[in-house]
């Protein structure tokens, strides 16, 4: 997200002129700071006043939705010449987008009813229709503003609804890929007191309100993020707006479009927040909402005023933004969860690494571990029913081995990093394909925290790190269900790491470094090599660097990482090399809400892992991530299951 520029700095260099586009930010202050706003003068723009309207919508060519609280919804067209109402009643406010040729979603608040209602406004034969879908209903809450958000992502619409509590809903009300209409709730987050107006940038994924004596605000709108706001254009003295701001818009150039009453004043923002051009209405109205054409070259703006109950038109002539940044994050494909788990105990950074234990002869029993670093260890089913807690600390990390050289019934071996006391928590699966505590087994350490495991013929293995970068390597014995430890080896890294995963066949251990990248490490204890920096933090893996893990394939392997920067994750074949293994960029993805199945997307993955072992319903294995943002409905943190042939077609370049 571009840097917020203080309001006091922007108005004072970046008042108006039609030869904005042509300057950069600073010639913008040498030659801009003198000008004057522009005057703008209006027409009627249809014939009836005082209807109590609010606010417009362009639909098409010369047709405009119209909202009022006498009337109802009422198209008008021809430059307001011809008008019919498709719904009567009481509303107020207006958002829209598009679904089909002369097909849209509208969305508008019933003040008879106090709740958000919403349609499909279609024109057939000649006139234009309304069907009514189910409407957002605000549990002992007045609706105040609501505003559609076309996920370019996900194909879905959803409408964020901000009510009297100043809380802000958010509900999925249309599937772009079916054609049908929704009512899936997403998300509830604080928002602000008494919006007058809220809207959405489609493709910045940017959410803005406003409060008519404060200012406007601006939050990320896909529900995989923080719901954090940051000041866009506050009212004097915290800026330099007038006070008044109404109903909120936006349109497909990117820029934002409000009204201040006090002054009759008109503004266009662009997406990085910078005025870019300001008009003030000749008269004496009290506007209090703008709607525009999407046409530079010809843009018509539709103003309401509140002082006579009238739409006026006017014309604009705009200035190309001045806005000059290039967009070089690289292309993020889409995969999508296709299982979740229980969610863990409560809300909060809680839910963190997941492992995966095969069952030997029935792969349906296999089980998917997970960490809740609150509480313990929790399993589930492959199902992603919640099995088992084991509530023995805050365990951070975990990691599973199965090998004939552990020493127990099931010959497993589950470790997981204990921050409770700083030890190395210690499991196996008995027959009956129950966890069960072996023991834990102390560490110096003094702030332990990631962990993976490493087995060879030399024997069984947990690395553990802490904070300062510092790694150890214990070596694992068991007896007869007995578990001891010796530290064997340390090493370091420059700063914070966390993920690791080794190869046990190559006696390979790459490790993430948060902050600087990837680590290529011998897994061998009396190994003398020094760590060597595979992959550096770039264009493609955004720091943090957190959870990895190794999909061993038939004929090739591939590090899956998570880049917890962008919400993303990125895979690289692992090569050969003369001295030590190098890293070749396969694909990034992320991954996005399964509408069909009511499984939302995943962001800020901190530990995830892989198996390339078939499993029912994921014949080439499965991808298993934590999600820090559990929603669809709002829950606490849980873990997605993704199915491994997804992945697979990125790499290999087929189509899904």
């Amino acid at each position: 997200m571009p840097t917020l520029k203080p309001l006091a700095y922007a108005l004072s260099i970046l008042t108006f002129t039609a030869t904005l586009g042509a300057c950069s930010s600073q010639d913008a202050h040498s030659s801009l700071a003198e000008q004057t706003t522009l005057k703008l003068s209006s027409t009627p723009f249809w014939q009836q006043n005082n209807i109590q309207g609010s606010q417009a919508a362009w639909l098409v060519d010369n047709i405009w939705l119209l909202a009022s609280e006498s009337q109802g919804l009422i198209v008008v067209s021809k430059n307001g010449q011809h008008s019919e109402v498709v719904k009567a009643g009481n509303f107020e406010t207006l958002s829209v987008r598009s679904i089909a040729e002369n097909t849209f979603l509208v969305a508008s608040i019933d003040n008879e009813h106090d709740q958000v209602a919403m349609f499909t406004l279609a024109k057939n034969n000649g006139h234009w229709q309304l069907t009514e879908h189910p409407a957002i209903v605000v549990p002992q809450a007045k609706p105040d503003a609501v505003c559609l958000f076309n996920n370019l992502d996900t194909g879905s619409i959803s409408a964020f609804v901000a009510d009297v509590r100043g809380l802000m809903t958010e509900t999925i009300v249309y599937n772009l890929a079916s054609g049908k209409t929704a009512n899936i709730a997403v998300r509830e987050f604080a928002a602000v007191n008494e919006a007058s107006g809220c809207a959405v940038n489609d493709v910045s994924q940017q959410l803005f309100i406003s409060e008519e004596e404060l200012g406007i605000w601006q939050m990320n709108a896909n529900a995989e993020s923080t719901a954090a706001k940051h000041p866009v254009a506050m009212v004097t003295p915290f800026g330099e707006l007038a006070s008044g701001i109404g109903a909120l818009t936006t349109s497909t150039d990117g820029s934002l479009w409000f009204t201040t009453s006090s002054d009759n004043s008109l503004y266009r923002y662009n997406t990085e927040h910078n005025l870019q051009q300001k008009w003030q209405l000749a008269g004496e109205q009290s506007i209090a909402a703008v709607a525009v054409t999407d046409n530079p070259a010809d843009t018509q703006a539709i103003i309401y005023d509140d002082e006579t109950g009238a739409y006026f038109s006017s014309q604009l002539s705009l200035a190309p933004l001045s806005s000059h940044t290039t967009n070089t994050v690289a292309k993020t494909a889409h995969v999508y969860a296709n299982m979740q788990t229980t969610p863990v105990a409560a809300f909060g950074d809680a839910a963190d690494d997941p492992a995966i234990w095969v069952h030997p002869t029935d792969a349906s029993k296999s089980l998917v571990l997970g960490t809740d670093k609150r509480r313990g260890l929790m399993v589930y089913n492959l199902a992603g029913e919640q099995t088992q807690a084991l509530e023995v600390g805050r365990v951070n990390n975990v990691d599973v081995r199965q090998n004939s050289n552990i020493d127990n019934p099931t010959q497993t071996l589950i470790a997981a990093s204990n921050r409770s006391e700083n030890s190395i928590s210690l499991f196996t699966v008995d027959l009956q394909n129950n966890v069960q505590l072996l023991g834990s087994v102390a560490t110096n350490l003094s702030e332990i925290y990631g962990l993976c495991m490493y087995s060879s013929h030399s024997g069984n293995y947990v690395f553990v790190n802490d904070k300062s970068g510092l790694y150890q390597q214990y070596k694992i014995t068991n007896q007869q269900q007995k578990v001891a430890a010796e530290l064997v080896r340390e090493f370091k890294l420059p700063s914070q790491p966390e993920g690791c995963s080794s190869d046990d066949n190559n006696g390979e251990l790459f490790a993430g470094e948060e902050d600087a990248g990837i680590w290529f490490i011998d897994a061998e204890p009396d190994a003398k090599q020094a760590p060597i920096l595979l992959q550096s933090i770039n264009e493609l893996l955004i720091d943090d660097v957190e959870g990895m893990e190794i999909y061993q394939g038939e004929n090739e392997r591939f590090l899956v990482v998570s880049s917890q920067g962008d919400n993303s994750y990125v895979v690289y074949r692992i090569n050969k090399g003369e001295n030590h293994p190098t890293l070749e960029f396969t694909s990034k993805f992320n991954i996005i809400a399964n509408l069909a199945q009511g499984i939302d997307g995943v962001s800020e993955t901190d530990g995830l892992t892989v198996t390339a072992k078939s499993l029912p319903g994921y014949p080439l294995g499965v991808l298993i991530v934590q999600d820090g943002y559990n929603r669809m409905p709002q829950q606490p943190q849980n873990f997605k299951l993704v199915d491994w042939r997804q992945v697979h077609d990125l790499i290999h370049g087929s189509s899904q």
